[in-house]
């Protein structure tokens, strides 16, 4: 017998709980099940799945899966769709943070906080609220489960992305365990404290392990800026008849970059949210809206507009984008809105009542009911981050594809939506999505409310409509592979090494040699 195939025996969990501290280690088969896939994949049941509480149980873990030369493969919050943690490979250990999930450290002289990386975006930012700060970008759409460290293996766009960019551009110092258990810290540490308060000095050392997926080291604590929570925000949402107008609305509001975040949907995906969309009239959002400014009078006025307009606000083959302004003053703010009205109206486009943006910035992180389609569907994206001039080419050829594939589509029951967002001056994600009848899996058992998921049909096992997804899915990766586009998330899915030169290629091996020598970090992730 070989030793891989010695560790698929009780043994190496038993050797592990043995050396690990009590907790830390689990062999449920519940458990297993379910750490074993992500939104996308179903991968071969881990091992074990071993969950420290700090960075020394971190470091104690990987120690001892490297002296049973087991692979290990690090997990945030399970929102990843690309195979990011689930694997067909061997046998692996599934590490967890999920119990490493503390701010650690607000410096608000130095202007940093330091988190456990499995800390999530929504912990982050209510434990910062209160004292009137916030990092740079703060979050995606999931950060009610998306952990820190998860994206800044996988990065993130959405909330502050519009101005700050991707979480690695908020990041100011890492300590990271490697493969045998070793840390290593990135950045510009205080003497007096050993904090890292800033990034560059010398080559950013840092930048390795964003966007690594988890193949060179697993995060333990990240430290990220701070900036003042700013004073004001204004919203603005415009319907517009055509794709090409909305893609070129998009692209000039990046340019100016005068929204704080910003998305925009197509016609299907705007029905499929809005069908789903309780939350515009509901209560607690009103009430949430209301209460998340510093004038009431103003809030309240908001909900109302909400309230009134409902799901009505917009047309059946309506694209839509909708953003928000955000700044210290209330006439800057106003300015930046003024400017993105500018462009939107010029460009053919009308203004609609804000209701999307004012719902999301006022309940941010909500649960992630949106992980099935609206009537219990099965749903995964897949996205490409481009030039702005290129978003038409993209979005031309994934239209093109899709009138190819339609009567398959229709035959099987799937729709089809896209999102935009914008990344910083100079990025557009375009982000399509695929909703089709299939079983739904443990991953989404344990995700969406209770409440909704009782009220959801189940759907058939759909082996043949779903490989017609993964057809689609990889007509729209080479869609985007044709203009050079950049991927999120990487994982087992976009081919990253292959777009790499030769020299590039290299240096990544070489680094990964010397980081990973064993090649037991994650294996197979970015195609190493």
């Amino acid at each position: 017998m070989s030793p891989a195939d010695d560790l698929t025996r009780p043994s190496a969990a038993d050797s592990l709980r043995d050396a690990l501290d009590p907790g830390v280690v689990s062999t449920d088969p519940t458990l297993l099940d379910l750490y074993g896939q992500d939104i996308w994949k179903i991968g071969r049941r881990p091992v074990a799945v071993l969950s420290p509480a700090d960075t020394d149980g971190l470091s104690r873990a990987l120690a001892e899966a490297a002296r049973l030369s087991l692979p290990v493969a690090p997990r945030g919050g399970g929102m990843s769709y690309t195979g990011g943690y689930a694997s067909d490979a061997g046998p692996v250990a599934l590490i967890d943070l999920s119990r490493m999930d503390r701010v650690l450290h607000i410096d608000a002289e130095a202007m940093t906080v330091t988190v456990q990386a499995g800390c999530t975006w929504k912990t982050l930012y209510e434990t910062l609220k209160p004292k009137g700060l916030r990092t740079p970008f703060w979050g995606p759409l999931s950060g009610v489960s998306s952990t820190i460290g998860g994206g800044l293996s996988q990065l993130n766009a959405v909330f502050g992305a519009g101005r700050w960019g991707t979480t690695s551009e908020s990041v100011v110092g890492l300590t990271v365990v490697l493969a045998d258990g070793r840390l290593v810290s990135t950045g510009a540490r205080r003497k007096a404290d050993g904090r890292a308060f800033y990034r560059h000095y010398g080559p950013d050392l840092t930048g390795l392990f964003c966007g690594d997926c988890g193949a060179l080291g697993v995060k333990a604590e990240i430290t990220l800026r701070l900036l003042r929570s700013p004073a004001h925000e204004a919203h603005g949402s415009f319907a517009f008849d055509t794709a090409a107008q909305a893609l070129a609305a998009t692209a000039e509001i990046t340019r100016a970059g005068v929204a704080a975040d910003m998305f925009g949907f197509d016609p299907a995906l705007s029905a499929m949210r809005l069908k789903r969309a309780s939350l515009l009239q509901g209560v607690k959002a009103l009430g949430a809206i209301a209460t998340s400014g510093g004038d009431l009078f103003k809030g309240m006025a908001a909900a109302a507009r909400t309230a009134v307009a409902g799901r009505g606000f917009l047309g059946a083959d309506d694209w839509s984008i909708h953003l928000t302004a955000e700044g210290r003053s209330a006439r800057g703010v106003e300015d930046d809105l003024a400017e993105a009205r500018r462009i939107c109206l010029g460009l053919g486009g009308r203004e609609v009542e804000a209701s999307i943006p004012r719902v999301v910035r006022s309940s941010p992180f909500t649960p992630l009911n949106n992980v099935l389609g609206p009537d219990g569907e099965r749903w995964v994206p897949v996205h490409g981050i481009v030039a702005l001039q290129d978003g038409p080419t993209v979005h031309a050829a994934v239209t093109a594809l899709f009138e190819r594939l339609r009567p398959r589509f229709e035959a099987g029951g799937v729709q089809t939506g896209m999102m935009l967002t914008a990344l910083s001056t100079n990025g557009l994600l375009i982000e399509p999505v695929f909703v089709w009848p299939e079983e739904r899996r443990a991953l989404h058992e344990a995700t969406v409310e209770p409440h909704i998921l009782s009220k959801l049909p189940r759907h058939a096992e759909n082996p043949e409509i779903t490989a017609l997804i993964a057809e689609a899915r990889v007509g729209v990766i080479e869609a985007f592979t044709s203009v050079g586009a950049a991927h999120f998330q990487i994982g087992r899915t976009y081919p990253w090494l292959d777009s790499l030169d030769e020299g590039s290629r290299r240096l990544i091996r070489a680094i990964k040699a010397e980081l990973d020598p064993h090649n037991r970090m994650n294996p197979g992730v970015l195609g190493l």
